[in-house]
């Protein structure tokens, strides 16, 4: 890779190679380190090395090992300087210049703090930022936020956690954030590459959170414990994480990530455990929108019988789910928190239910599956001494109120 010109007398490029090039003035900056440590001094140093350079006509390089993190946030730096431009238009210039969309959000920050352009204001709200917002939970959380707090909801257009930290780190600078809720998932989120790439979008979230010492709400669930093959399991926080399949495993490693950098790094993080949610926006769970279908039609339904039991599930209600996260990013709760209603209800059982709330007929048949499943209720007791919270809508009243909507709708 050779010299990647930002302006027509300041670039940046690896060393080695740029050492090659006649007529180029070279700010080495590989003394420094590419994580935590960089003394302000250093950075300034180097900073103005450059600016005097470029100020004296001469075509300037900053260069580190490969030209990427380090020799790009110097860059930055004296961008923000030499033009007299914020911290993030100058961020902004670099990338459109280098056509990369990330610059290593550690460095970032030890060039932003020797500027000393780090500090926060206090505003009369606190500032929030909820990912993955156009999502059927994101849509309710920002609904809800947005009553108490200043909530920033970018898009995924806007906001590609996939491409890096940098975007992110930007716009929590530029709107001043306090919080992140982190709601966003890949699309298809089950498969083995969907494991892969929430990792990455939480590792970015995270690495954000920490340079900029901001609290982080992490949506996990039920599937963190869905190896287990009890017919009836009600799950309190002590309960050792035993996920089974790729979208429980990538929960319970999203939440060791999260511990490890809350143990190694001081990142602030609040977990949420939660049960099935559902509510009339979603069309999850799937099983319920399918016995509407076939007691609207007066055709059977079949429900599964497992070797363990018939399955159930402990279902929430979107609004009760959305109340418990807008607690939290108001505490100063940091930790685990299972939130769900402790009941369990069999998938035969919900059937009957839709049955007598819309007069239906359908025959309601088992058959039986030659596996296990997991009966998960999660056990609200901590969430209710902390945060005064409990679940509200019973599953009868949510059932009616998805009733409601599909009737308006038809």
């Amino acid at each position: 890779m050779s010299i990647r010109w930002i302006t027509s007398l300041l670039g940046t490029g690896p060393a080695l190679e740029v050492s090659k090039e006649q007529g180029v003035n070279i700010i080495d900056v590989r003394d420094l380190v590419d994580k935590e440590g960089n003394s302000s001094d250093a950075i300034l140093n180097k900073i103005n090395a450059a600016c005097e350079s470029i100020r004296a006509g001469k075509k300037t390089v900053v260069c580190c090992d490969y030209g990427i993190s380090r020799s790009n946030a110097i860059a930055v730096g004296v961008l923000a300087i030499y033009e007299s431009i914020s911290f993030e238009a100058a961020v902004r210039r670099v990338l459109e210049a280098i056509g990369e969309k990330e610059i290593k959000v550690t460095p970032l920050q030890a060039v932003r703090q020797a500027l000393g352009q780090s500090s926060k204001y206090q505003h009369a709200k606190p500032q929030v930022l909820v990912t993955g917002a156009a999502g059927f939970l994101g849509k309710e959380v920002v609904k809800k936020l947005s009553t108490e707090y200043i909530v920033s909801s970018p898009s995924r257009a806007d906001l590609n956690l996939l491409q890096g930290s940098t975007k992110l780190d930007l716009m929590v600078g530029e709107d001043n954030i306090d919080c992140i809720v982190h709601l966003a998932n890949p699309r298809i989120f089950t498969s083995n590459v969907a494991l892969g790439d929430t990792l990455t979008m939480l590792r970015n979230v995270m690495d954000v959170c920490v340079v900029r010492n901001l609290k982080l709400v992490y949506l996990s669930g039920w599937e963190v414990y869905s190896g287990y093959s009890s017919s009836a399991l009600i799950a309190n926080e002590a309960l050792p994480m035993n996920p089974r399949g790729p979208y429980g495993e990538t929960k319970w490693l999203c939440e060791l990530m999260i511990e490890h950098a809350r143990k190694t790094q001081g990142l602030r993080c609040a977990i949420i455990r939660s049960s099935t949610v559902y509510g009339p926006e979603s069309d999850k769970p799937k099983f319920i929108y399918n016995f509407i279908d076939k007691i609207k039609q007066s055709q059977r339904i079949v429900t599964h019988n497992y070797s363990n039991g018939s399955p159930k599930l402990d279902l929430l209600y979107i609004d009760d789910l959305v109340a418990v996260v807008s607690k939290v990013v108001g505490s100063e709760f940091d930790g685990s928190l299972n939130i769900g209603t402790s009941v369990l209800t069999s998938t035969k059982k919900i059937a009957d239910m839709l049955n007598d709330l819309l007069n239906g007929h359908s025959e309601v048949n088992t058959t039986q599956i030659d596996s296990q499943t997991a009966c998960i209720a999660m056990d609200s007791s901590k969430a209710k001494k902390l945060l005064d919270w409990r679940p509200k809508i019973s599953l009868e009243e949510g059932l009616e109120i998805i009733l409601s909507k599909i009737n308006k709708e038809v």
